[in-house]
């Protein structure tokens, strides 16, 4: 449960409890001895789930703890095309190393690359946040397209196999209460909440006011304080692939992507890098042979540093938080 921050240090000065930083980023202390107590409020996780941004925010009827801008992978169908299009070349080419297929990959139920990363990623979130805090409840916004009526049941909906996957997935969690979006609307207005309508702005007035009053809908009173907010997003380094679009001279083909490096650094680590200028801090993204590139949150490279002077934070964990 959350504790002031004075009793929290006096913990970790006396040994009673050791401090340590979230996968999200949340500051917390694990506590070294038995509990006097294991007596909880009741928490609970609101989600408000979209197809580029997604709000959570996990709050009590005392405060509001935390909540979080998911700003979803956008990138997965270029990218499944781009690997269709090499896959085919390669298959096609008048070479020994040819192949036939392996096997018929055309058969049973599979959720599109492109939905289920965006569903992982939230599932992932709220798997930390379960983590950390004893959550009782998951409320959703359950957007719901009828098909039979507006369509005349002539198309299958992929976003519905991904939302249902999501859901079947939460409630081994904790319990899951769906809600409209109408309901999320009236809870917002009643406990006096703003919402902006440019979604892609990073405040919780984008996503996370929704998630706050779904979270309100659960617990029927909230009281509303201030909280720890960020952005989260994956990190965008290539996967591995068996060869470049282009041949290099004499049409050799280079290797590409992957996460793996030959020095102790992975992709998407969180380094430190220090300069007589200032030190500079952000994410592993590729590198030469005696240097490594180093990126922001947007994931722009911002230079290239020897590995002598790169020093190692935090292992990459598929998450990018902002305020790191």
């Amino acid at each position: 449960m959350p504790t002031k921050a004075s009793r929290a240090r006096r913990w970790i000065k006396s040994g009673k409890a050791k401090p340590l930083r979230t996968k999200l980023g949340i500051f917390a202390v694990k506590l070294n001895q038995e509990p006097s107590g294991r007596e909880t409020q009741p928490i609970v996780i609101g989600l408000d789930p979209g197809s580029k941004y997604s709000g959570v925010a996990v709050a009590s009827r005392k405060a509001i703890l935390c909540g979080f801008n998911l700003e979803l992978p956008d990138w997965i169908s270029k990218r499944m095309e781009q690997r269709r299009i090499l896959r085919r070349n390669r298959r096609s080419r008048k070479r020994k190393s040819r192949r036939k297929p392996k096997f018929l990959n055309r058969k049973g139920h599979k959720i599109p690359p492109s939905i289920l990363t965006r569903k992982q990623m939230e599932l992932r979130v709220v798997k930390e946040l379960s983590k950390t805090y004893p959550i009782r409840a998951i409320a959703v916004e359950d957007v719901v397209y009828d098909h039979r009526r507006k369509r005349g049941g002539r198309y299958f909906s992929h976003v519905e196999v991904g939302k249902n996957w999501l859901y079947n997935e939460l409630r081994e969690i904790a319990a899951v209460k769906l809600f409209r979006g109408q309901d999320t609307a009236k809870e917002r207005e009643r406990i006096g909440l703003k919402k902006t309508r440019k979604k892609s702005k990073r405040n919780p007035e984008s996503h996370v006011t929704d998630a706050i009053s779904l979270c309100s809908l659960l617990l029927s009173e909230i009281t509303q304080t201030s909280f720890h907010f960020d952005i989260v997003r994956r990190p965008k380094y290539s996967r591995r692939k068996l060869h470049s679009e282009l041949p290099s001279k004499g049409g050799a083909r280079k290797k590409y992507g992957g996460t793996t490096t030959p020095f102790v650094f992975r992709k998407g680590d969180y380094v430190e890098v220090r300069r007589k200028a200032g030190i500079i801090r952000g994410w592993v993204s590729g590198y030469t042979r005696n240097f490594l590139s180093i990126s922001d949150f947007e994931w722009k490279r911002i230079g290239r540093f020897a590995i002598s002077r790169v020093r190692l934070l935090m292992r990459n964990n598929y998450l990018l938080i902002r305020k790191r």
